[in-house]
């Protein structure tokens, strides 16, 4: 027997409850849920629905046919019952518990999201309240998004579900009031604007100050293009302020929304430069598909240039550099590969786009930019180096000529540990040379790429805390006449101050052993900085001191017993402390002249003027200071906030003294300590680190 039998029976019957209660009446007939579904809403009242609960066969049944019988319930009362019988919600998942509330009437839906105990008892996950206020009327759902602790703190709703909720709001009124309560970051509140009317984008757009340039072109990006076209010739204003361009808008339109609007163009009130711009940007389908026959040549060039899809330029040298003028938005080459025919074309295009940018790499994934003019400085000072090179000279005289003048030009950045420290303009390569600041791994990355260029190969070796170069497959010279072979290391970093006052450099080509030697300090303590076993156990060849010597005697940066300038400086240093043993004031003073006789520019190289002065120049013995501090400060004046050298000596003679490096002059000069501490302000890391030790 089938459920048409069944349904015969129920209609002849006076008691109709009681045969779907008969577990041995339904066991006769075949049927499957949806025919049972129906035997009972044509059946039975919704009291009697209830009451087969009441039958132990009923109650076996699974959450979704039980969850079927509940949605034949009309009368919401008697939903509420069954879904606060614990024997009945047996088995049911909470998103089955909430499908069948997204079909009760808003009053109920507002019941059941306001009662906590009834969303913990069925672990309703936030999801799903969601969608049940999503499932409520307009103006229902408006008032629950209004209350912040139901939403945020009883229903749990994350942000990008209350956005959700929001977005589905069809009343743009109602979507303000919701936005006016909620924090929403920009980025969100975005989301929610790019579902408004075109009229009420532009509106919110023209007053919200804090859009970034990302945040409005997302919002332009979703105007039909007749909106989009008239918006750029009337708010050009606002799109200078904002530095926002017409082709980063364009380039991110799909290739239908493109060709519509390169269709008009030429009736767009656009500068050519504009132009020039969206059609070099266009993705490649749109430049294949633009009839060029009327096309003005400059137009011609600027379609004809190949982008990336991210829309950078695909650089190619070997055409008119000239087709790339105004473009320079679009062009981030590295050129650390290039050859020097290349180079030269390059750089005559600097001149052409002097706002493209260079960037340089430190590994796979992080690049630092320098500018154009940037690019040119750096190269034409590795070219002076490079060119002036004795061509007769091995690749070891070469790395010494090479690691004297980085010495020399570039010294470690004096603001490195502060609040205002710049990491990406410290290992940008070409920015290094031309601002003459680094630190140790954008020196390394400064030293390699040069002994590259003369055909020595070299690798970055990074430690904890510092970073350097592993020379490979070296010739080193030795005294005796003798050529090792092998890989080496040499710190740039570490010699820049011994290069900048013409001292031996102690860490050009030494073994790894030696360089590890080299990390003890005079207490004994081991920093580690060049703790590398695996990438260094390799780098067993080291340059004795004699041979050292010899190597930059023939380079000319030791005279002819090997010794190097420096020698000059410690003896005048000695004279003038035992000249003025007697009067410590004139003693700092000649001191301090010395210096700038040593190095003019000591005040912008501060790191290697730092430990002059502490390891030579007041480190003399009749110098008998309580205390000598020689450290850095800024001018409270200073919003960049750039380093200034300042010396404090504390001893019996003199008392409490403070100077510090003028640049304008040159020199250092003394002051009071009250005025001292008035001018200038310590870093806050200084501070702080002060206060750890």
């Amino acid at each position: 027997m089938n459920a048409q039998d069944l349904r015969n029976l129920l209609e002849q019957s006076d008691d109709k409850l009681s045969i779907f209660g008969s577990r041995e009446t339904l066991n006769k007939y075949k049927f499957n849920a949806i025919e049972l579904f129906d035997l009972i809403s044509d059946f039975l009242s919704d009291e009697e629905k209830l009451k087969l609960f009441e039958y132990s066969h009923f109650m076996q049944y699974n959450a979704k046919v039980k969850g079927g019988i509940i949605g034949l319930v009309s009368d919401e009362n008697i939903v509420l019952q069954m879904m606060n019988n614990d024997k009945i919600m047996n088995g049911f998942e909470s998103y089955q518990i909430s499908n069948i509330i997204k079909k009760l009437s808003d009053n109920v839906k507002q019941q059941l999201l306001y009662n906590q105990e009834f969303i913990k008892k069925y672990k309703i996950a936030n999801i799903q309240l969601k969608n049940i206020v999503s499932s409520l009327s307009e103006n229902e759902e408006s008032k629950i998004l209004m209350d912040i602790d139901l939403i945020k703190n009883k229903l749990h709703l994350t942000d990008f579900q209350i956005i959700d909720l929001v977005k589905g709001l069809s009343s743009e009124e109602e979507k303000d009031k919701v936005i006016g309560i909620y924090k929403f970051a920009n980025h969100q509140k975005i989301e929610i604007l790019k579902t408004y009317c075109n009229s009420h984008k532009l509106d919110i757009l023209m007053k919200e100050k804090d859009f970034s340039r990302s945040n409005i072109t997302s919002i332009l990006q979703t105007l039909d293009i007749k909106t989009l076209s008239k918006f750029l010739v009337e708010h050009k204003k606002f799109c200078s302020e904002k530095g926002l361009h017409p082709y980063e808008i364009i380039h991110e339109l799909d290739s239908k929304q493109q060709k519509e609007f390169v269709e008009n163009l030429e009736n767009i009130d656009l500068t050519l430069s504009e132009k020039r711009e969206i059609l070099a940007m266009l993705k490649t389908d749109v430049k294949q598909s633009i009839d060029t026959t009327n096309l003005p040549e400059e137009c011609k060039s600027a379609l004809s240039i190949q982008t990336t899809e991210y829309g950078t330029v695909i650089l190619d040298l070997e055409r008119n550099l000239e087709d790339y003028r105004g473009l320079d938005n679009f062009i981030s080459i590295n050129p650390e590969e290039f050859t020097e025919q290349q180079r030269a074309k390059f750089i005559k295009l600097c001149d052409i786009c002097p706002h493209l940018k260079v960037y340089s790499r430190l590994d796979d994934t992080v690049t630092y930019n320098s500018n154009a003019t940037e690019y040119k400085e750096a190269e034409e000072w590795i070219n002076s180096i490079i060119d002036n090179l004795n061509p007769e000279y091995s690749k070891a005289q070469k790395m010494a000529v090479i690691d004297y003048e980085i010495g020399k030009k570039i010294s470690y950045s004096p603001d490195f540990g502060t609040e205002v420290f710049n990491s990406a303009d410290s290992r940008a390569l070409w920015k290094i040379i031309s601002s003459g600041y680094g630190v140790c791994n954008g020196i390394s990355k400064v030293e390699q790429y040069m002994l590259n260029r003369v055909g020595i190969e070299s690798e970055i070796i990074g430690s904890d805390t510092h970073a350097f170069l592993k020379i490979k497959n070296i010739e080193l010279p030795l005294a005796n006449g003798e050529i090792a072979k092998g890989n080496t290391i040499l710190d740039p970093t570490w010699n820049l101050a011994s290069h900048r006052f013409n001292a031996k450099p102690d860490n050009f080509c030494v073994s790894y052993e030696q360089a590890r030697k080299n990390d003890i300090d005079i207490k004994g303590k081991d920093h580690n900085c060049h703790k590398n076993d695996e990438q260094l156990k390799d780098a067993t060849l080291n340059l004795d001191e004699q041979s050292l010597r010899k190597l930059f005697t023939s380079v000319g940066l030791a005279d002819r017993d090997g010794q190097f300038p420096i020698k000059d400086l410690i003896e005048k240093s000695e004279l003038l402390d035992e000249f003025y043993a007697n009067q410590p004031e004139q003693n700092i003073s000649k001191q301090f002249l010395l210096l700038k006789q040593a190095c003019p520019e000591f005040t912008t190289c501060q790191n290697s003027s730092m430990s002059i002065l502490n390891d030579i120049l007041l480190s003399n013995k009749n110098l008998n200071f309580n205390k000598c501090v020689v450290n850095r400060v800024y001018n409270r004046e200073d919003k960049e906030k750039i380093p200034v050298i300042y010396v404090y000596i504390d001893s019996n003679e003199l008392g409490k003294r403070f100077y510090f490096a003028n640049k304008d002059e040159g020199r250092f000069i003394e002051v009071p300590q009250e005025i001292f501490k008035k001018q200038y302000e310590c870093y806050e890391e200084d501070l702080k680190m002060n206060e750890r030790y």
